[in-house]
């Protein structure tokens, strides 16, 4: 069977992704950089050709991505497995297309933004009735009393653009894959809300952020004590004529993160994922097959 290892393994999103994989009968191998099943430093050369072999699949949890070197993609172009990753850093993303080159000459799969943006959100705008989208907007209001991690935190630390209607202006993947899919597409918005009002005006200061950044124990406790319980994410998409959306709504609204992943996983191991190259994200899963699974943890799909 073809090896499973999974970077990040031990964090929130990672372990989320392992025990799906081990339901499902395969036996994912957790690894992180200090501990777990398997120690691999995702931005160490030198550890990742010593742990990754020809042909493993790699499943990329090892967040933030606003801090990773190009060490894993290129070290997958010269040994020869294949990446699923949940990057939310249009930098990171990009640079993974600019080395298109080198990953279709190896043969090797690549997934970038298997997540809620951006594959959720391109099936999503695929999927509707809004012919040549000029505007896709996605708003996200996360479960922080669950998934309030170290990861999570700094990377929306440094993603933050600042304040917007509704919350707080970030950074988006979308802006780097959605483009290539949809021409037409003009502004792509990605609005996060905290879920308190003070919350979202008082981090679109600098000052703050580095408070919260050098204080980062205390404000994940306070974030699991008082963050919503219940998750939110609205992705709509509009034309000069028409405007349409979808809310996903539910207390395990973070399985949305890490749903498109496992279900990438489940195809390639059983053979039945025919694409190579970097995939685009309309192409990562099943669009019925991944709602039925968004649908049996509980989620609502309005729109």
């Amino acid at each position: 069977m073809k090896r499973i290892i999974v970077l990040g393994g031990s964090g929130f999103f990672g372990n989320q992704i392992v025990e799906r994989l081990r339901a499902a009968g395969m036996q994912p191998i957790a690894a992180s950089r200090s501990h777990g099943e398997m120690q691999i430093d995702a931005n160490n050369a030198d550890s990742l050709r010593s742990n990754l072999k020809v042909r493993d699949l790699v499943i990329d949890a090892a967040g933030p991505f606003q801090t990773r070197t190009p060490a894993l993609i290129d070290t997958a172009t010269r040994i020869g497995f294949d990446i699923i990753d949940l990057s939310d850093s249009p930098e990171y993303t990009a640079m993974i297309y600019d080395r298109e080159a080198p990953i279709v000459a190896s043969g090797i799969r690549v997934l970038p933004a298997c997540s809620t943006l951006s594959t959720l959100t391109a099936m999503t705008v695929q999927a509707s009735t809004v012919e040549k989208p000029s505007r896709v907007t996605v708003y996200l209001r996360p479960e922080s009393r669950f998934t309030a991690n170290t990861g999570a935190v700094e990377s929306f630390l440094r993603s933050i653009e600042g304040a917007e209607r509704g919350g707080l202006k970030v950074k988006s993947v979308d802006a780097v894959t959605l483009p290539r899919l949809f021409p037409s597409l003009r502004r792509i918005d990605f609005i996060v809300d905290t879920g308190h009002t003070s919350g979202n005006f008082l981090l679109q200061f600098d000052w703050f952020r580095k408070q919260i950044a050098k204080h980062q124990a205390q404000a994940l406790k306070i974030a699991r004590k008082i963050g919503p319980r219940k998750g939110l994410v609205r992705i709509e998409i509009s034309s000069a004529i028409r405007k349409r959306s979808q809310t996903f709504y539910g207390e395990r609204s973070y399985m949305l993160a890490v749903l498109p992943a496992v279900q990438a996983a489940t195809a390639i191991v059983a053979g039945q994922f025919p694409h190579r190259g970097i995939v685009p994200p309309t192409s990562h899963v099943d669009r019925a097959a991944l709602y039925d699974a968004i649908r049996a943890e509980g989620i609502e799909i309005t729109g």
